[in-house]
């Protein structure tokens, strides 16, 4: 993990010298992770390559921002992720849609035991849809990414305590949304 650290530190002081070759290099290695996280986000398939380019875009502008204290993947993983929710936030202003990703788990597995796995996926989608962003970004992070409170807390730049205040918040909204939505499934 060391070594790719350091490779990356290499490559970005490159790209900064005005190699751009090196950035080619960012590209290949990256792009599996800002299409992913392109996809976790709600970001189409049609349009996920769009959304990737768009990144590396903003990776090229902002790259003398970086700083090598910590590790390269996580400063893009954190421009990612921000671009991708803010390109969510214009879309929903145009009155388009951002389809969320049918790969998310189901927290309470026994509270949608009526409801067949593609429309259960259909309803979490849409209640998520409905959450703050900040709560929906880490709800994603830790649920969907996998990511530990420590880990959420660094790619948001926000202390582990605001974390778990999210996820708690977060999961109690989505309680109250799903409640709201579908009684029949989540009422007392």
């Amino acid at each position: 993990m060391e070594d790719r650290q350091a490779g990356d530190h290499l490559l970005v002081r490159s790209v900064l010298r005005g190699d751009h070759e090196a950035f080619g290099e960012i590209v290949t290695r990256y792009q599996g992770l800002v299409a992913s996280v392109a996809w976790r986000y709600g970001v189409g398939r049609d349009d996920i390559e769009d959304a990737v380019s768009e990144v590396f875009t903003k990776v090229f502008r902002n790259l003398h921002q970086y700083r090598p204290d910590h590790p390269f993947s996580t400063w893009l993983y954190r421009l990612a992720a921000n671009h991708i929710v803010d390109r969510g936030r214009r879309a929903r202003r145009e009155r388009f849609r951002v389809e969320m990703p049918d790969q998310i788990t189901d927290p309470s597995p026994g509270a949608m035991n009526g409801i067949e796995s593609g429309e259960r996926a259909a309803v979490l989608r849409a209640a998520l849809d409905e959450l703050d962003d900040r709560y929906r970004e880490t709800l994603f992070l830790v649920y969907v990414e996998g990511l530990k409170v420590e880990e959420t807390a660094r790619v948001l730049e926000i202390p582990e305590g605001t974390v778990k205040t999210r996820l708690m918040r977060g999961r109690q909204a989505l309680k109250k949304i799903l409640v709201r939505r579908h009684p029949e499934h989540f009422g007392d």
